[in-house]
């Protein structure tokens, strides 16, 4: 790309007072004006030089402009440069037609006005320009699109490896952990009565752990599992039901809460119906979990239809509530914010998100501490 110098003109003319005037009028619009009389010299100078433009001649004694014209713009050195033909004899319409079959930028017919000239040249050194700067820019695009997809590429094995990692690493672990929870317990039925009741402490806390750990392995498990592969099925998913369903299957958890769990009329959506009733689930026995004690729990499921073709799934309940700081923090993985004073395994909101990011929506929520809290997920709708 040439710098924001002066641009350079070859004026070629056989005539040599039109050729002087040409210059003069060259210059004083800024440019540097080289010249040339003949067909010849004016090769000679378009690789001496390298003009950004020619202003060509197109009858010259030995080689005419039309010649001229199509030799240069055969070599890919010069296919390039801007070549504007003029002439005063040849001006009728088959001329120019000539002219710019030949590779000619521009035409003009003799006289021209010195104004219209200059502005001509400007407006073909524009257009260059703005090739140049497209073909630089289309350039550049291709090199990021193309370490973009370098990046992408390893991204996908990361991820692919990391899947694999996590899958056999839980797979793999639930074996001996298996074990280890049958012989605690196969130890703490054959030493009744035998073990210090501080004993029996410690074992239970064996036992205890062994259990988290299962409980922790098949969580990953799940986790690792979500949104690889195929995706979620694209089938109809009736969600008056399917939460109707998730309610009863809870009922002597929310009978335990002593509390609630009402809907509104809710759409037909598009999804996994056993990926979006984990999602329910997971938001559910969270509202349950962290139900504030001086009030009964309730849950209110609602929906509405968006504009672009989306639902958006409301799930509100009066506990608790979370502080902002942590709003985005408790999607991710194993992150809790109660220690273990509430059981669990800190990965549910973890799981949802991952479901419902799978089905291209997103989830987020509205909550303040002492406020309870919403829940809300899109959807695609029928």
């Amino acid at each position: 790309m040439k710098q924001m110098s002066p641009a350079v003109i070859l004026n070629v003319d056989d005539n040599a007072p039109n050729r002087y005037a040409r210059n003069r009028v060259l210059v004083n619009a800024g440019f540097i004006a080289i010249d040339a009389a003949t067909g010849q010299e004016t090769l000679d100078m378009a690789i001496l030089h390298e003009p950004d433009l020619v202003l060509l001649d197109i009858n010259l004694p030995d080689i005419d402009g039309i010649e001229i014209c199509r030799r240069l713009k055969s070599r890919p050195e010069y296919s390039s440069t801007l070549i504007l033909q003029i002439s005063a004899s040849a001006t009728t319409a088959p001329h120019a037609t000539a002219a710019l079959n030949s590779g000619a930028d521009a035409y003009l017919a003799e006289p021209v006005d010195s104004a219209v000239l200059v502005a001509t040249i400007h407006a073909l050194l524009r257009l260059r320009q703005a090739e140049r700067e497209l073909k630089e820019a289309n350039a550049a695009l291709h090199q990021a699109n193309h370490s973009l997809a370098g990046v992408n590429k390893d991204l996908r094995q990361s991820n692919l490896d990391l899947q694999q990692f996590a899958y056999f690493a839980s797979h793999d672990l639930q074996e001996p952990l298996r074990q280890v929870i049958n012989f605690v317990q196969l130890l703490s039925q054959s030493t009744t009565g035998r073990f210090t009741a501080e004993e029996r402490k410690y074992l239970g806390f064996v036992e205890e752990g062994a259990d988290r750990m299962q409980h922790l392995i098949r969580a990953l498990l799940s986790y690792s599992q979500i949104g690889h592969g195929d995706g979620p099925a694209h089938s109809k998913v009736e969600l008056n039901s399917l939460v109707d369903r998730v309610i009863h299957e809870l009922s002597d958890r929310i009978t335990e809460a002593g509390g609630q769990i009402t809907r509104g009329e809710l759409p037909v959506v598009i999804g996994d119906s056993v990926q979006l009733a984990d999602v329910i689930q997971n938001l559910f026995i969270n509202s349950i979990k962290y139900r504030r004690t001086n009030e009964p729990l309730h849950v209110k499921v609602d929906a509405v239809r968006e504009s672009d073709g989306e639902a958006t799934i409301s799930v509100r309940d009066n506990g608790q509530g979370i502080d902002p700081r942590y709003h985005d923090l408790i999607f991710l993985p194993f992150k809790r914010l109660h220690g273990r004073e509430i059981p669990g395994t800190g990965i549910g909101l973890a799981i949802c998100r991952r479901i419902i990011e799978a089905h291209s929506g997103k989830i987020w929520l509205e909550s303040a501490k002492g406020c309870g809290t919403t829940f809300h997920f899109s959807l695609p709708t029928l």
